[in-house]
């Protein structure tokens, strides 16, 4: 129930310095609740909420989930789902810390439909969040339905939270979710692939409905692990069962036949994704051209590449990758010009390919520099992996000014960064320099 509010704000209790406000502000009454949380005062905390609305003063996302936690703490149900209803549709329910607030208070409330709805459109889920969803639902003992389950699932195996999932594994056999929903079925999978192959692949064969999503989840596990003749297996089991296989079916089968590294099989799988439609998607492309270059087959790759129209900057990256694997270097650097001649903007992976060839030609240098350029240009971030892609190629051409530069400059470096700059000192004859800079990485 909702508490009564009598109170003015000259009768809430306020922080000293504001005292002398006479019109507070939003950030006054902000602060006001914060300081009322302090003392654990939920009632004040609601009644300083009343006099703000009435106002037209918002709360922030600081002091808003306070509120909550207030109104989860009181019962006050109707409170909390006006709050709810209010920020529904503006930018506040989408902030981490109000979402986890009003997902606690949903799940106290016994609202777990809402709950679930609210978790599901968070764009942002921390740990804290994930947290609230599957404690809040344990704590309260509330009675999941199939798509409360595939989130709790979720939550689960975000978490790592190998107890509470059995525990919803065992409610969803108890309540016959596992034989109705195979979204329950296809969720259950993707929690015991964070622990264990053999319970999702138990899961799978016992499941009365699947459908395409939970075929391709199991597959995808066994791809993970690098078990690709059981994903294989599991791809040919779904065309003996009438299964549609859609573009990830394709991907995750395709992947399988690159690492067996069979070309009978791989002008199969081609032929599939005509057959399937599947050979006008630019991913199940991409994964073709890499399947044939990792089948030992360059020249159906190029062949590939050559037929499709709309080329995106991934497909390009790929067949520039096949070019240096098999030693064709100048071929990669002229398809790397040809990429940008057609107007196709690089990304972070192709500065990262191209600068893996510098060492092997002979204006290396002079490449990696007008490659460096060209990232700086393109607003790329001097990260920890492009910073050591750069370390190592100026390491290797003996550039160790740009190898020191090149290190001032990276946000953040790891022990790799530091190895490269210390062996590329030494290297150069400069052991004094390199082992004071051995002696602040010591000091870290």
């Amino acid at each position: 129930m909702d508490i009564p509010v009598t109170v003015s704000f000259q009768n809430i209790p306020l922080p000293p310095q504001q005292f002398q406000t006479k019109d507070p502000t939003p950030k006054d009454w902000n602060l006001i609740i914060k300081q009322h949380a302090k003392l654990k005062n939920d009632h004040a905390i609601l009644s300083t909420y009343t006099h703000m609305e009435s106002l037209g003063a918002a709360p922030d996302n600081s002091s808003l989930p306070l509120v909550l936690k207030a109104c989860a703490r009181l019962s006050a149900v109707e409170r909390g789902k006006r709050i709810h209803s209010r920020i529904r549709n503006s930018g506040l329910v989408k902030d981490v810390r109000i979402g986890t607030a009003l997902v606690d208070f949903l799940l106290q409330s016994g609202l777990i439909d809402d709950a679930v709805k609210v978790f599901d459109e968070m764009s942002v889920k921390d740990l804290v969040l994930w947290n609230a969803l599957i404690h809040g639902c344990r704590m309260k003992g509330l009675k999941p339905n199939s798509r409360s389950v595939v989130a709790l699932l979720s939550a689960c195996r975000e978490v790592s939270e190998l107890r509470s999932g059995l525990e919803i594994h065992a409610y969803g056999l108890r309540n016959g979710l596992l034989d109705l929903d195979a979204h329950v079925g296809t969720a259950l999978i993707g929690f015991y692939l964070r622990f264990d192959i053999r319970m999702s692949r138990l899961t799978f064969d016992s499941m009365l409905v699947r459908n395409v999503v939970s075929s391709n989840a199991i597959m995808t596990g066994y791809v993970d692990i690098g078990e690709y003749s059981m994903a294989l297996e599991l791809f040919v089991q779904m065309l003996v069962d009438g299964i549609k296989l859609d573009s990830v079916s394709m991907l995750v089968g395709i992947q399988a036949c690159s690492k067996i590294g069979s070309m009978e099989l791989a002008k199969q799988f081609h032929q599939m994704a005509v057959k399937f439609s599947c050979s006008n998607d630019l991913f199940v492309v991409n994964a073709l051209l890499n399947m044939y270059s990792e089948c030992g087959c360059l020249e159906l790759a190029r062949a590939l590449f050559e037929t499709v129209p709309n080329r995106d900057v991934a497909l390009w990256n790929s067949m520039i990758c096949a070019y240096i694997e098999y030693g064709f270097y100048e071929e990669a650097m002229s398809l790397f010009l040809k990429m940008r001649t057609e107007g196709i903007m690089e990304e972070e992976r192709t500065i990262y390919i191209m600068l893996s060839l510098c060492e092997e030609l002979s204006e290396g240098l002079r490449e990696g520099k007008s490659l460096h350029a060209l990232a700086r240009k393109s607003g790329v971030e001097m990260d920890v992996s492009l910073g050591n892609t750069l370390l190592s190629m100026y390491a290797e051409c003996n550039c160790v000014e740009s190898v020191q530069k090149v290190f001032a400059e990276m946000k953040g470096s790891d022990v790799i960064s530091w190895n490269i700059l210390i062996r590329a000192l030494a290297c150069n004859g400069l052991s004094d320099e390199a082992w004071k800079i051995f002696g602040v990485m010591r000091g870290i």
